[in-house]
């Protein structure tokens, strides 16, 4: 439970506070908007074995997403992003002991394991999140209102087939 507690301080209580706070000084802007992007992932939209929690917070920041766009009556927009495995550091870290643990290589954790799901066998790149989120912030996307960019390489369509 105390593992529960943290996880739900950090991946959803802070979002909650940090938006509370932010749409305050929007509202105070010259047209009164603004825009809250949140980082979700596949487990906003699909819950998978011993992610309890993670799954949890995620369709909870999904949620929260969507609650946002309610309350900032189309002033203040929200959007969240969702991917399947990005090559960051942490992610990285994770596939020596899923080789030994599982007794595979690295490169056959990462294509069967982690990307085993996707259409697409290699992890998003950093910046390919961040050009999503660059999209979501600007003036193009003034329609994406609660909405989720979904980019997980055919993760979230291929596990519901399974």
């Amino acid at each position: 439970m105390e593992k529960y507690d943290l996880m739900q301080r950090l991946m959803l209580r802070a979002p909650f506070y940090l938006s509370k706070l932010c749409m305050v000084h929007m509202r105070k802007n010259d047209d009164g908007s603004g825009v809250i992007g949140n980082m979700t992932s596949i487990h906003a939209h699909i819950c998978t074995v011993n992610k309890s929690v993670y799954n949890i917070t995620k369709f909870g920041l999904r949620a929260l997403t969507q609650s946002i766009a309610a309350e900032g009556e189309g002033k203040i927009r929200s959007f969240s992003v969702s991917t399947g495995f990005v090559k960051t550091a942490l992610a990285l870290k994770q596939i020596p002991a899923q080789a030994q643990q599982r007794g595979i290589t690295p490169d056959e954790v990462v294509r069967d394991v982690m990307m085993g799901n996707s259409r697409i066998k290699e992890m998003m790149s950093p910046i390919e999140v961040a050009n999503l989120f660059m999209f979501g912030f600007s003036r193009h996307a003034r329609y994406l209102i609660g909405g989720d960019l979904l980019f997980d390489g055919g993760m979230v369509q291929t596990y519901a087939q399974k």
